[in-house]
């Protein structure tokens, strides 16, 4: 046990040196100047979707430089860069082009242009400020129950609860009707354990959240399902949600 301990260990401060090396191999370029290191797209609407912008830089060195990676750390940019050979004097551009789908406020964007084989690099950054799109509800709140109620979940998966233990869980809503609406929540069987959330009014085009708990009986012993019943305005809604518990006996390390 200990000549295998001292293997990982040794193992370990080999991949720290190689990282170290190759970290320390990387420097900053001599010869490619860019004419800007940082733009700034100012605010733009998520609505009218990719922006871009092109970076022009110059060989200002003796010899040739060849950009073998663009990194961008980011799978919201993509580019374009020129290729081969940039002779000395000679002028290149890599144009980024950033998409702000889902995405809001300010961002700053850092890319790492590698030159050299990866010996040498470049940093230049794109930022800005999004202004958020208005989204179809169904993108956040993705299940339709009917007359206008849209949730987050179907099924309410509460994990492994021991005897004795609760938990609670949240069920964002939202309610697509130009008028305020009374949301309940029945079942048709009474499970021992089981708290239903108290009535809730959804403004008109509003949003809410319910929470459901459940404490697991002591002698239950088995997983629970339940299908509870959204009710708008005292009428049933035809569509269940599933609540599920899982018996913590089945985890070994509560079992017998």
């Amino acid at each position: 046990m200990l000549l295998i301990k001292k293997k990982y260990i040794t193992l370990f401060l080999l991949a720290l040196l190689v990282f170290a090396d190759s970290s320390h191999s990387q420097t900053p370029s001599s010869s490619l100047i860019f004419e800007e290191r940082v733009y700034n797209f100012g605010t733009i609407e998520e609505a009218k979707g990719k922006v871009y912008h092109t970076f022009s830089f110059r060989n200002n060195g003796k010899t040739p430089v060849t950009i073998n990676d663009v990194n961008t750390g980011c799978g919201c940019i993509s580019e374009s860069v020129t290729k081969g050979a940039i002779k000395p004097g000679e002028k290149g551009t890599l144009k980024i082009v950033f998409d702000p789908s889902y995405k809001s406020g300010f961002f700053s964007k850092e890319i790492m242009v590698l030159s050299n084989n990866g010996a040498e690099y470049n940093r230049i950054w794109v930022e800005g400020i999004i202004k958020l799109a208005e989204h179809p509800i169904e993108d956040d709140y993705p299940y339709n129950f009917g007359r206008g109620l849209f949730l987050r979940l179907e099924v309410v998966a509460f994990g492994y609860l021991k005897p004795g233990e609760t938990k609670q869980m949240a069920l964002h809503c939202a309610n697509t009707t130009d008028k305020e609406v009374v949301l309940d929540f029945k079942t048709d069987d009474n499970t021992k354990g089981l708290k239903l959330p108290a009535s809730l009014k959804v403004a008109p085009r509003g949003k809410g959240v319910v929470y459901f708990s459940y404490t697991m009986p002591f002698f239950r012993n088995k997983d629970v399902m339940v299908n509870v019943y959204p009710y708008l305005d005292d009428k049933k809604l035809s569509k269940p949600i599933v609540l599920k518990i899982l018996d913590g006996y089945n985890i070994p390390r509560y079992s017998k």
